[in-house]
């Protein structure tokens, strides 16, 4: 019985804003800089942690991360490499979107890198019309003032279209 105490002194639940609960090890929720200063400080009064910015399938997302660098803890940089590319490799702009403003909110600094990084890398010399697109940014410029500044500042287009 006190074997069984331990462990859930050893272990968290997180609830995501959807309200499913996580129940994951201290060492892997301590990944998140935010969590551990809330427990350092006892901010948390409750068993459950609640996330309030973060849906279930990105805690989920997020969880894994944590969990695989804390397995790989002892791995060589080149094997936490691959053990990250591996993770985002087929992931789309949405989840990677959702795995940034998690990774901001529960401080991982590790995983807001890499996901910040692959989107750069997908977003790299796509023209301007498509990163618009793919931030949902609407062009507020008429096509003549558009016009008017890229002839203003030619120098800053040279090789775009």
């Amino acid at each position: 019985m006190a074997s069984s105490i331990e462990n859930n002194k050893e272990k968290l639940t997180l609830k995501s804003s959807d309200g499913e609960e996580f129940l994951v090890e201290r060492r892997v929720a301590f990944q998140s800089t935010l969590i551990q200063t809330m427990l350092d400080s006892d901010c948390s009064s409750t068993d459950v942690i609640p996330l309030p910015k973060i849906d279930a399938r990105t805690l989920a997302l997020v969880l894994d991360y944590c969990k695989k660098h804390v397995d790989a803890s002892s791995s060589k940089q080149e094997e936490l490499n691959s053990i990250d590319s591996e993770f985002l490799k087929d992931m789309d702009m949405g989840a990677l979107f959702h795995l940034v403003l998690a990774a901001n909110f529960m401080e991982i600094k590790g995983l807001l890198d890499i996901a910040t990084q692959k989107i750069a890398d997908r977003i790299k010399d796509k023209p301007h019309q498509e990163v618009r697109e793919i931030f949902h940014v609407e062009n507020d410029y008429t096509p003549e003032e558009e016009a008017a500044v890229r002839e203003e500042n030619k120098w800053a287009f040279e090789g775009f279209p």
